[in-house]
């Protein structure tokens, strides 16, 4: 038992951290600043869609990540990869560092593998791979929802820093006459 868990531990760190990391430095350290000039949810769409077609090959041309019906399961992976693109996105954007977004996507790249491990299911294909899947249905509503909440927190930050500069800025009423 021992042994499993430092195999995990072992692949979690130097599997999921430095290929999780690597490609935060191509997408969202190099790429999406490369593509603001679009405006910020342009550039984030851009980026999420280049980022699901880089793992095309690993769908079409390996058994590395198990899909199913191809049919299904190619629409599922880019509508979740595209939403956890805002999602690592916006904490890249939004944290100015590459770290908030790789930690977050080494997570993912860990977690899915054990939570599908601890599903029991008469409908393996139905359940690991289009709902809870690396890229099932519920992965991908998940990730929608913590990129709108990402972008909901920030713009609310974004309105209160507003707020508090034109209240600092604002010129103060005359003093009233003697």
């Amino acid at each position: 038992m021992i042994n499993i868990v430092i195999n995990y531990l072992i692949n979690v760190v130097i599997l999921a951290v430095s290929f999780s990391l690597a490609e935060e430095i191509g997408f969202r350290g190099y790429l999406l600043p490369k593509l603001l000039s679009l405006g910020r949810r342009r550039a984030l769409l851009v980026s999420g869609l280049v980022f699901a077609s880089w793992h095309m090959p690993l769908i079409f041309l390996t058994s590395l990540l198990p899909v199913g019906n191809k049919l299904i399961a190619v629409p599922l992976f880019y509508g979740t990869v595209v939403a956890a693109s805002f999602f690592y996105g916006y904490l890249r954007l939004y944290g100015r560092s590459l770290w908030p977004a790789s930690i977050a996507h080494a997570v993912h790249n860990a977690a899915w593998g054990v939570l599908a491990a601890f599903t029991a299911t008469t409908h393996p294909v139905l359940v690991n791979y289009y709902l809870l899947g690396d890229f099932g249905i519920l992965i991908c509503i998940g990730a929608a929802i913590l990129a709108f909440a990402v972008s909901r927190m920030h713009s609310a930050d974004q309105a209160q820093v507003h707020d508090h500069r034109a209240a600092t800025s604002a010129p103060l009423p005359p003093s009233p006459a003697p």
